[in-house]
């Protein structure tokens, strides 16, 4: 479990003093006064672990110091806030050894003597000339156990990302046997546009401390300090480091392995090396970017999956720095309903016609984040799919920062959905009012309330009956449960880009693919947001395959190319849409819409909509999911 915080949500709960907020394109927080302390709610974790590194980002002026702490809850209770390291100006220094009887520090890792389940992290600051600016805090756990290595299959992470090889080999006699770190990231912030000496990195990632090069938070700070985001995290497995290759970020990936466990290694063994990841090939083995190769030639190598596995996953926990700008970031929706804008503009009051209202975003959704201004970040919704430049990709637009927390979504778990067009989360007094198509990790359930995993670890509950389990993929038996979900929106108001059913207005509603878009999404299907795509990704089918949840479009009037219009087909001669000229979510039919029965009209045909004052001549299509 690695926890990131970037965001004005993800610290909304921290205890501050001598510090304030940022807006989000400035960073996290900044000093106020000549000292302050910024401390972590408790966060719990996924698990019990024994194992805690720490991160950080911060532009340390000269004459400044920042100190990161962690105290971790065992059974028996708190452990004392332990050091993880420090920086004084631009200069690193670890603690010297840290002993208690809960836990201890060993250079840049705190372990635990037994698992612990909750942690806390705190910032003592000190700034007597010029402010600190605290840009991201991470805190990364591991348990013992790792996992095994998943099966391989294929995807876009078979690549090679370009990376310019360099070798440790190369570098000075006083530094080429110990630079496997501050090599390994040079190599990657050369990827990223900032390219520096090898020496240089070494020199700046050096532990004034201990004087070794590879303390693990330090070269991640140093990162931090060049414009880029970088922590360390304790990755769960291939899957992570994958999904890391498949979005063009290759990732520094620490190694130990005994003689003969990795074939093709410059090294025979080593208790510790750093080497950056680059790809895939076809059949799943690494593409690595060793600096322990002789020269730069030498330095591109192919490990097998399962020895490169057992090297990092087995024997360090799948220890990564993950470096990179913040364009190509992945958030979460923090807030139960959070609106899409095309421009950054807050919407004071929902006009329901609004054009500048792109989409709505449930709690939970994914985003990549592509660019910050203010307190806005402009991104793709991941789980909305949007057809640019011959590809597949998020629905674009703007978000407030505060509706997001920087969270990678969850590969495993997710396995409910909320069903009812509202329901109430409850965690202590904590109330949240989740929409319509909200999916969430259930655990547990009794006497009627399931307990779900909260965004960052916490738990709440949850009346069970407003809860559907997610399946995989909408099913044959999913075609009545979608009609259904449709039908809580009927009578409510059209709304363009209304996509949740958590409104300020409880009559307001939904737009046309929005109603759409909910309705399969209880039913395990993310289909795209507007309906000229929804239209490209569905399988267009004749009228004698309609079938009740398949969908009917329509083209603009005068435009025949262009689809604006879908309605969910219900069986017989009927259909549910939310349609604009009426301004509302309806029941309607064939014959009252265009005049002609369902029997007399052919898929790609010219029909009169009569849903107008003069009727207007359009093209219809059919097209289903199944």
């Amino acid at each position: 479990m690695t926890i990131v915080h970037r965001t004005p949500l993800d610290v909304a709960r921290h205890e501050l003093q001598g510090a304030t907020r940022l807006p989000f394109e400035r960073g996290l927080l900044r000093t106020t006064g000549s000292s302050a302390v910024v401390t972590s709610p408790e966060i719990e974790a996924s698990g019990p672990f024994d194992r805690l590194v720490g991160s950080w980002n911060a532009d340390v002026p000269d004459g400044a110091m920042l100190e990161m702490q962690a105290q971790v809850r065992l059974e028996s209770g708190w452990s004392d806030w332990l050091n993880l390291g420090s920086a004084k100006g631009s200069a690193f220094h670890s603690a010297p050894a840290q002993e208690t009887p809960q836990a201890f520090v060993d250079v840049d890792t705190l372990a635990t003597r037994k698992p612990a389940a909750a942690l806390r992290y705190r910032f003592l600051l000190s700034a007597p000339r010029r402010p600190i600016v605290l840009r991201l805090a991470a805190v990364s756990v591991s348990g013992a156990a790792p996992p095994a290595a998943a099966p391989f299959r294929q995807g876009p992470w078979v690549r090679e990302l370009r990376v310019a090889p360099r070798s440790q080999r190369e570098e000075q006699e006083r530094y080429k046997n110990d630079v496997c770190s501050p090599t390994s990231l040079a190599m990657v912030m050369d990827f990223w546009g900032r390219r520096l000496e090898t020496a240089a990195v070494a020199e700046a990632v050096r532990d004034r401390q201990t004087r070794i090069f590879g303390h693990w938070p330090f070269n991640a700070a140093f990162a931090g300090q060049k414009g880029l985001e970088a922590y360390v995290s304790y990755l769960s497995g291939f899957e992570e480091l994958q999904d890391q290759i498949a979005r063009g970020r290759p990732v520094v990936a620490s190694l130990t392995f005994r003689l003969g466990e990795l074939e093709g290694s410059p090294l025979r063994r080593t208790h510790g090396h750093l080497v950056v990841v680059a790809g895939f090939t076809p059949r799943g083995d690494v593409i690595v970017y060793d600096p322990a190769a002789p020269d730069r030639r030498g330095v591109r190598r192919i490990y097998d999956r399962q020895e490169f596995h057992r090297a990092w996953m087995v024997n360090k926990r799948g220890v990564a720095y993950l470096v990179g700008p913040l364009a190509g970031r992945r958030a979460l929706v923090g807030s139960a309903v959070t609106d899409l804008m095309a421009r950054p503009r807050s919407v004071k009051k929902a006009e329901l016609h609004d054009a500048d209202h792109l989409s709505q975003l449930l709690y939970g959704e994914s985003v990549t984040i592509q660019q910050a201004k203010g307190d806005w970040a402009r991104v793709l919704a991941d789980e909305q799919p949007a057809w640019a430049g011959g590809r597949w990709q998020g629905y674009p637009g703007w978000v407030r920062a505060e509706d997001l927390v920087c969270e990678d979504p969850p590969r495993r778990g997710v396995n409910a959905v909320v069903r009812t067009r509202q329901a109430l989360l409850q965690r202590g007094r904590d109330m949240l009012v989740l929409s319509v198509g909200t999916r969430l990790q259930r655990f547990s359930q009794d006497k009627g309330v399931s307990i779900v995993r909260l965004l960052g670890g916490a738990c709440a509950e949850i009346a069970s009956d407003s809860l559907y389990p997610l399946p995989a993929a909408a099913t044959a038996q999913s075609r009545a449960e979608i009609v259904k979900t449709a039908e809580l929106f009927l009578g409510t108001s059209y709304y363009w880009g209304g996509r949740s059913g958590v409104q300020a207005d409880p009559s307001i509603g939904v737009d046309c693919s929005g109603l759409v878009d909910l309705a399969y999404r209880v039913h395990g299907a993310d289909l795209p947001r507007d309906s000229q795509d929804q239209r490209r990704m569905s399988r267009p089918i004749r009228r004698s395959e309609l079938r009740p949840a398949d969908l009917v479009f329509l083209t603009e009037p005068g435009f025949p190319a262009r689809i604006s219009h879908v309605m969910i087909y219900t069986g017989g001669d009927g259909l549910i849409e939310s349609r604009k000229s009426s301004g509302r979510v309806l029941r309607s039919s064939f014959k009252e819409r265009f005049g002609l029965p369902l029997a007399k009209i052919r898929s790609g045909g010219w029909v009169l909509d009569h849903s107008y004052g003069a009727p207007r001549r359009r093209r219809i299509y059919f097209g289903t999911y199944f």
